[in-house]
This record gives structure tokens, C-alpha cells and sequence, in this order.
């Protein structure tokens, strides 16, 4: 099967300079770009794209897609009382936990998403939220929670390590490759808060017996952080260390209360950090020291995180407050330039994730996974500072069109793998009954 996406621009590396962009996709990838038209042949679907911009699909690299059922519920809790009460209120049933991660699809994909790193509950109906990532058309790297100790106030784990590592390995039996290979899967210990030596050890094992990574939160919350130190006399990193967790295909999330040897060996041992800042300013986890572990030469991606702790899923505003928190933080406005944070939602979420499918770049050989933006906009316009325009004046809304392994899921604002008026009837009715999700009383 063959697609021509015709008169469009892009950007090109490595200035990205703007120029005319015409694809030619075969089946699910992309055979050829150019600058020039591509001869139309009688077996191929156009679509012309009509002066508006083509980018490379965006990856979210840390989501919580279930949790869009709890955003603006739990608002004005700093992150301690945040996640109590969600541990506490937050339980949805099979059919609300398939919603609301559609309902988070939805709202992904039509920000320009094409790609997410899901860390689902474990146990609580993780099937159904990997269910409805699958249907929704995007491309996942999905995973489970997994917590084997008592987190502060929090309850006690219900299952051992063993029990968890087996629940991870069905899940991988189950769905890894699934989809034609949209859906896979990665082993993910929560974070040392709320695991033992032996889940974090188990974890990599796992991972190195899968062949796949790790996905894992660290260094979120102050006092979360410091829990380390009372329970293993290191930091939370050094403890990853000592357990064997670290490598170049672990991927940490939110790393926020690091300490200088922290960020070393983090570059040490090569691994990804995704930062996501809206949750991070939101909810009071404190300011991430994305520029420091840049310097180290630290592969940095984003995530939007669960939208009942970052409200959103638009990963274009997520970029945006990255070079900005950047910036401040560090008194240099030089810090994350546009194109380097156009790099950090798109080519270095490929590495933060591990696919060996080829995304994040519109390339020959690439997986035709594309984002297309509308173009001019009293916001967006003028090819010489477009790059600039996108990461500091553009937001989801301006998103036309999405397009994973060749086939649209939103074309021209309309949904096409997912029936959205239904679907958010649906949800509607849901989320005015879910009265059983809202706090009972102060945490």
C-alpha cells in the first residue's frame, strides 16, 4: 500500500530550516522525503497537506492515562497529600478505567501525540487501560506499577515481589509485540519509595531475561527522596546503583531532588530522564534539574503524567514550560533552546523508550508516525522563526491531523479510529456518577 503526503513543509536537520516536504509512506513506513514533488502513481492514497506543517510524531514518554478521570479533584495538594488521596479515593471499576484511559487517548492524540509510555496500576484493571490504548491507534510502551512496600501513610502492598515480577511477565506474555508491534512492554518497579531490594533486583533481572527496559519513577518528592537515605544510608540513585537497576535502557522519571553524585552517575551509566513539569510545578514536587544533566550530556524526553497531577495532556505545553522552568531556573536564557526541545519531545523519546521501532524523525526507513500542525496562524508564521513559534507559541489546538504507521486516527479535527461523541457520552455519564472518587476526608 502506498500514501503520498503532498505540499506540506517540515523542518530538516540538522538546522531545521523549513522547506517544502512531500512523503512517500509504503504500508508503514516512510520510503522517501523530499523537497521536490513525488510523481504521482495510480496505486497510491494522497493526502494533500496544503501548505500546513509536518512534524515527526510526538512521544509522551510517561503517562498515567487512567488518572484523566481524576483531573480537577484533587487539586492544591502538595505531593505527599496528593498521593494519599489518590491512593485512598481513586478507584475505578473495569469499564471507568477503559473510559477514562480512552478519554486520555483522545485527548492525546488530538494534541499531536503519537506515542506513549503508559505505567499503568498494577492490578488495578491494567488490562482494560492496555485494552484501550490498543484500540485508540496510538503506539505504546506500557507497564505496570509495581510496588512491594509500604509508602509512608500509604496501605500495606498487597503482593510480594514474586507475585508482582509475575504479574509484570504475564503482561509481557500477553501484549508485547501486540498490534503489529504498536503495543509493547517494559518492566517497571514504581520507585524505591515503595519497593524492596529484592523488587527493584527482580526488575532488572526481568528486564535482562525480557530483552526489554526499564521504566521507573525517581527522586519525585523530597521527602520520598530522603526515605532512602533512612532506609539504605544512600540516595536513591546510589541505591539503583548498588541493585544493579541502572543502564542505558532505564528511563527516569520526574528526577528532582538529585545530588551532584546523582547526576553523575546517572550520566555514568547513560541513562534517559523524563522530566514532566507540569505535574512537577503543580503539585509541588519541586524544580527539576534539567540543566544540569543536559550538561552531563543526559538524554532528556518528556511526559505529560497523569492528568489528575499535570491537568493535561498536551505534550506542546509541556515543552514549552521545559525550556522555560530551564531557563529561569538557571538565570540563562540560553538554556534548551527551541530546536533542542523540539529534539526532546520527538528523536530523544525514541532512546528514553528503547523501541527498536524507529520513530521520532521523518525519515526513510522510520515508522510513518506524523503529526501535522496548521499553518499560517497569526501564531505560527514566518518559515525563518517557525521552530520558535512551535515550542514557545503553539498548544495542542493546533493540531490538525495525526497519523500512526501510516493510517490517520485525526484527520482535519475529526477522530477516525474512535467514535468521540459516543465515546465521550459515555464518559460523561461516567465521571457524574463518580462521586465515589472524590475525597472523603482530608488526608
Amino acid at each position: 500500500m502506498k500514501t503520498l503526503l503532498k505540499n506540506g513543509i517540515g523542518f530538516y536537520p540538522p538546522d531545521y530550516k523549513v522547506k517544502p516536504m512531500h512523503i512517500l509512506i509504503v504500508d508503514n513506513k516512510i520510503l522517501q522525503v523530499s523537497e521536490t514533488e513525488i510523481p504521482f502513481e495510480p496505486d497510491m492514497t494522497v493526502y494533500d497537506i496544503r501548505g500546513n506543517l509536518i512534524i515527526p510524531g510526538i512521544l509522551d514518554c510517561h503517562t498515567h492515562l487512567a488518572q484523566s478521570f481524576g483531573r480537577g479533584i484533587y487539586d492544591d495538594l502538595h505531593l505527599t497529600q496528593w498521593l494519599l488521596t489518590m491512593i485512598y479515593n481513586f478507584d475505578l471499576t473495569e469499564e471507568e478505567t477503559y473510559l477514562a484511559t480512552q478519554l486520555g487517548c483522545i485527548e492525546a492524540i488530538k494534541s499531536g501525540t503519537t506515542t506513549v509510555a503508559e505505567m499503568t496500576a498494577a492490578g488495578w484493571h491494567h488490562e482494560a487501560s492496555v485494552q484501550a490504548i490498543a484500540d485508540s491507534g496510538l503506539r505504546a510502551d506500557v507497564c505496570m506499577a509495581l510496588g512491594d512496600y509500604q509508602e509512608g501513610d500509604g496501605p500495606p502492598p498487597e503482593k510480594n515481589a514474586s507475585q508482582l515480577l509475575e504479574m509484570m511477565r504475564n503482561l509481557h506474555k500477553n501484549w508485547h509485540g501486540t498490534y503489529d508491534n504498536r503495543i509493547t512492554v517494559r518492566v517497571s518497579p514504581v520507585g524505591l519509595p515503595a519497593c524492596t531490594e529484592e523488587l527493584i533486583r527482580g526488575s532488572r533481572d526481568l528486564a535482562n531475561e525480557l530483552g526489554v527496559g526499564i521504566h521507573i519513577h525517581n527522586c519525585e518528592g523530597e521527602t520520598e527522596t530522603a526515605n532512602a537515605y533512612d532506609r539504605f544510608g544512600i540516595s536513591e540513585v546510589e541505591a539503583y546503583e548498588k541493585f544493579g537497576l541502572l543502564g542505558k535502557d532505564c528511563q527516569l522519571v520526574h528526577n528532582i531532588w538529585l545530588t551532584e553524585r546523582d547526576k553523575d552517575i546517572i550520566a555514568e551509566y547513560d541513562c534517559s530522564c523524563v522530566t514532566c513539569p507540569s505535574t512537577n510545578t503543580k503539585i509541588t514536587d519541586g524544580m527539576p534539574p534539567m540543566p544540569d544533566l543536559h550538561k552531563r550530556g543526559v538524554n532528556i524526553a518528556i511526559g505529560c503524567d497523569g492528568e489528575s497531577s499535570s491537568g493535561t495532556y498536551d505534550m506542546l505545553q509541556e515543552a514549552r514550560l521545559v525550556t522555560l522552568l530551564g531557563k529561569v531556573s538557571t538565570m540563562d536564557a540560553a538554556v534548551f533552546t527551541a530546536n533542542e526541545t523540539f529534539e526532546m519531545m520527538t528523536k530523544n523519546g525514541l532512546k528514553a523508550i528503547g523501541f527498536d521501532t524507529k520513530v521520532g524523525e521523518i525519515k526513510p526507513g522510520y515508522q510513518a508516525d506524523l503529526t501535522i500542525i496548521e499553518y499560517p496562524q497569526p501564531h505560527l508564521i514566518d518559515e525563518t522563526r517557525l521552530m520558535s513559534n512551535l515550542i514557545y507559541s503553539a498548544t495542542g489546538s493546533d493540531v490538525l491531523s495525526v497519523i500512526v504507521d501510516g493510517k490517520p486516527l485525526y484527520w482535519n479535527r475529526e477522530m477516525t479510529q474512535i467514535d468521540e461523541k459516543a465515546v465521550m457520552a459515555k464518559i460523561l455519564e461516567a465521571m457524574r456518577k463518580g462521586d465515589h472518587l472524590l475525597p472523603k476526608t482530608a488526608i
